[in-house]
């Protein structure tokens, strides 16, 4: 079993100035819970993951994981694997042996390594971010010497301390700023196109096939070589100051980076409680305090949105009873109504206890894809949804976050998400359909859920 070393700092700021030192780092992830801290605790912070896992195969990833696996620690998530699982079946995740957690509500700073000569190297990357010891040294938390920490040890930190717009895998970003005419979106879907497909949806509905269904259009930025005029963390701090979060993410798997926005969490495992939090329902936040107070009023009362979520949550807590003991099965929290910069959010909460011959796998397998983002049920919704769709989804929906060594997990749902690679800038939004949907209401409400994401884009560029 690796050892595991920490290192607690005290940190009264924001984590997007450490995540900032560390940015062009390889394989850099930032789960991003800063800016919406009355419901999150922890933002984490890696980089250089010791081996990687790319492909279809989740047995397969089980496989290395459990060679990996620790004792219960104090801290969630002191290693482990962080990545995705795409809409479309693909995996990838980096298995990372040293971890910088910010404690947002205790304000300190942890650093977890199997690695003391790792935690070192940080700590002198750490100088400019006002970190202070709060202990005596690296303490050793479990587990005896492992090659693990000699592979730590070897690595070595490169290209720190740039400034944004500086990454080395980056071209020069000295181009003058494109006019406001040169930054368009254009979704795979026209109006009358998504209107269509609603309206099949409907359809769909009436026979019977399905309750409710979730449909979206992918949105792409027409603006070619935007890695002229800025990079994906300047991109990632408008997005966040835009549509703050709690389940944020800057994720580089290599190939693509992904930033994300998402308010929704897919899954939990803590302690052996696994939690579900499905959210259906949207409204815009209004211009003055009483259209605030009108579009909530609205997400409140709504027959359509109620309908839905009490559709979901039912679906999610049959998920959840496939794995956890069915007694334990409650539903904590059936539609709160969370406020976010952007958009008014309703969501519900599931929880149970994982049965003690299930792991994170099984509940993965059980729970994944999310009721929300799919319909009900939701094998028949899954193979709609590729008939009426007009292009693949791809990652969108899908889930990005951590499995913990340790046992505990944590994933959100991949909406409110950008794509960004060499050739193109990519994000998806959708709506759910129920019996007495309005099909322009719905085209309508994928627009506003792209707002944020336009605005910080248009902000990053102009």
């Amino acid at each position: 079993m690796p050892s595991v070393y920490q290192r607690t700092l005290t940190f009264n700021g924001d984590a997007f100035k450490i995540f900032t030192i560390f940015k062009d780092q390889p394989l850099v992830f930032f789960l991003d819970s800063s800016l919406h801290q009355s419901q999150a605790r922890f933002s984490y912070i890696g980089f250089a993951p010791f081996t990687t896992v790319r492909g279809r195969d989740l047995s397969a990833f089980k496989r290395v994981f459990d060679k990996y696996r620790l004792a219960a620690q104090g801290l969630s998530f002191p290693a482990g694997a962080v990545g995705y699982l795409g809409y479309d079946g693909s995996l990838f995740f980096g298995f990372y042996d040293t971890i910088l957690a910010v404690d947002h509500k205790a304000k300190r700073l942890i650093i977890s390594s199997f690695s003391k000569a790792r935690i070192n190297d940080i700590l002198i990357q750490l100088k400019s971010c006002s970190c202070e010891s709060s202990g005596p040294g690296s303490e050793l938390m479990s587990g005896a010497p492992d090659s693990s920490a000699v592979l730590s040890a070897t690595r070595k930190l490169v290209s720190l301390n740039r400034p944004i717009g500086q990454s080395p895998s980056a071209p020069n970003i000295n181009s003058s700023p494109p006019d406001d005419t040169h930054v368009r979106f254009k979704s795979n879907f026209t109006k009358a196109g998504y209107i269509k497909a609603v309206r099949k949806a409907l359809e769909h509905i009436r026979r019977g096939d399905i309750y409710q269904i979730n449909l979206s259009h992918q949105i792409k930025m027409q603006l070619p070589h935007w890695q002229k005029y800025t990079e994906p963390a300047a991109i990632y701090r408008n997005l966040r100051q835009t549509f703050p979060s709690e389940f944020g993410a800057y994720f580089d798997d290599g190939r693509q980076v992904i930033l994300s926005a998402s308010p929704e969490r897919f899954l939990k495992l803590q302690k052996g409680m696994s939690q579900v939090k499905p959210m259906k329902g949207t409204r815009p936040r209004g211009k003055t305090r009483a259209q605030d107070r009108m579009f909530k009023e609205q997400l409140q009362k709504s027959p359509k949105e109620i309908a839905e979520l009490l559709m979901v949550t039912d679906m999610e807590r049959n998920d959840l009873g496939r794995v956890c003991d069915y007694a334990s099965v409650k539903v904590s929290a059936m539609r709160t109504i969370e406020t976010y910069k952007a958009v008014f959010q309703a969501t519900s909460t599931i929880e149970g206890h994982l049965r003690r011959d299930c792991d994170q796998f099984d509940l993965l397998r059980a729970a994944f894809p999310s009721g929300s983002v799919t319909g009900c049920p939701k094998i028949e919704a899954m193979k709609i949804i590729k008939k009426l769709e007009s292009g693949p989804r791809h990652l969108y929906t899908g889930a990005l976050g951590y499995m913990s060594f340790s046992g505990a997990m944590d994933f959100n749902v991949m909406i409110r998400t950008m794509f960004l690679n060499q050739k193109q800038i990519t994000f998806h939004v959708g709506g759910g359909i129920v019996a007495d949907s309005r099909p322009q209401d719905e085209w309508q409400e994928t627009w506003d859920k792209a707002e944020p994401l336009i605005a910080a884009l248009k902000q990053s560029f102009l």
